[in-house]
């Protein structure tokens, strides 16, 4: 009977959202009580049995056109190594804005709404609820709807805060493992041909909901194309609201988060850059990403900026040094050569910073520039924001284990 509900619910969706039944009928039911209430890996719908009885046939709807939604935005496969809870808070307030305010759908209770994370990627939303305990704290409140004792997410690991309505899971294959390369890729494309053809289905039948499906897939092509926009808002927040990226807020650290203390910062100070050479990089690409990194740095008013190249080790320059410096403030013309070639390592740049720590004392942040095919040990994190500007999206890219990915899409690096 409960599989019935569920499939009544999803074939009622064929009047006045074609497009959005047509994506569910390429997701296989699933029933599993694992989850709390319905989950998605972008192949499969999971569902609770108990939460299904609980809620009516319009709920059911609105919940299965949010794990519907979670795999056009492709919400499994953007995940990288954020974390799952927050994670999961940022993509339900994308998607709920749109269930709510384009179709006019009713949310069960706990549904996560927020008109100020209207028209927010579920990046920028992510990095808010990351850095804003308040913003945190009211999205848990939310949830929990104040029942019991309240959840002061101040004290409590992210791993314990409440999951919202609606889950999405990592990407893995039937075993429950995480696909591979070539597999990411392939489900890509599948996901991509199947909102391209619902989009399609609903502009063949005049229905306005088909513009919605399209917006959305122009709106994750157009994420490629914004990693300037997500690397500056990175770099701008660690000098932001008197905060500063020099002493670390200890109260986050033991969450593998280094958010700024609330402590004025001073002028000045500087980027660290890394720069992978191992054949992945080439000088046309690498002048485009100066310029970039050069404005960004000026806009937050850093005063120079340090480089060091690597492959398999940091290659000095021709006066010895490991690192090539560059004062900003000074006028200095920042010009970038590739140095070596070959292997890749990503623990030798981490190792230097951390080894000669009294050098770079004024380090503000740190940026790896690489395509991203390489590992590195978590115990090499340094005591700074990392951001890795990533060419190429692969299993190692996705699990890196400290730091934020941006990912540079190779084709917006022309002059």
């Amino acid at each position: 009977m409960t599989e019935q509900k569920l499939l009544k619910a999803r074939a009622k969706l064929m009047k006045g959202n074609i497009g959005m039944a047509s994506m569910l009928l390429n997701l296989e039911l699933v029933e599993d009580a694992s989850f709390d209430t319905l989950a998605t890996d972008g192949q499969r719908i999971f569902w609770n049995k108990d939460f299904v009885k609980s809620i009516s046939v319009k709920e059911l709807q609105a919940v299965l056109v949010h794990e519907a939604s979670h795999v056009i935005w492709e919400h499994s496969l953007r995940k990288l190594n954020r974390h799952h809870v927050l994670w999961n808070y940022a993509t339900d307030y994308v998607i709920n804005s749109y269930l709510c305010w384009d179709l006019g759908m009713k949310l069960p209770e706990g549904g996560l709404l927020d008109n100020k994370y209207r028209g927010m990627t579920a990046e920028k939303v992510y990095q808010i609820l990351a850095e804003d305990d308040d913003s945190l704290q009211d999205t848990v409140n939310d949830i929990t709807g104040y029942e019991g004792e309240e959840v002061d997410v101040s004290s409590t690991e992210w791993d314990e805060l409440p999951m919202p309505v609606g889950e999405v899971i990592q990407a893995q294959d039937e075993e429950g493992k995480p696909l591979g390369d070539s597999e990411l890729s392939d489900l890509q494309t599948e996901i991509r041909n199947a909102v391209s053809k619902a989009d399609k289905l609903e502009k063949s039948i005049g229905s306005d909901s088909g513009s919605a499906i399209g917006r959305r897939m122009e709106e994750l092509q157009e994420i490629n194309f914004n990693w300037h926009e997500l690397l500056s808002d990175f770099l701008s927040s660690s000098m932001a609201d008197e905060r500063t990226w020099a002493r670390p807020n200890k109260r986050h650290t033991w969450r593998g988060l280094y958010l700024p203390s609330k402590v004025k910062s001073s002028q000045g100070g500087e980027l660290a850059i890394a720069i992978d050479t191992s054949c992945s990089i080439d000088q046309d690409e690498l002048n485009i990403f100066t310029t970039e990194i050069i404005s960004m740095a000026e806009s937050c008013g850093l005063e120079k900026i340090r480089v060091c190249y690597c492959d398999t080790v940091v290659r000095k320059n021709s006066n010895g040094e490991w690192w090539d410096v560059y004062e900003l403030d000074q006028g200095e013309e920042v010009k970038l050569e590739a140095r070596g070639g070959g292997g890749t390592e990503f623990n030798p740049p981490f190792n230097l910073f951390n080894d000669y720590s009294d050098e770079v004392q004024d380090v503000k942040a740190f940026v790896y520039f690489t395509d991203g095919f390489g590992v590195v040990d978590a115990d090499v994190q340094p005591e700074v924001p990392v951001i890795w500007c990533v060419t190429e999206e692969s299993s190692y890219s996705n699990n890196l284990p400290f730091g934020e990915v941006v990912y540079v899409d190779k084709n917006s690096l022309v002059a």
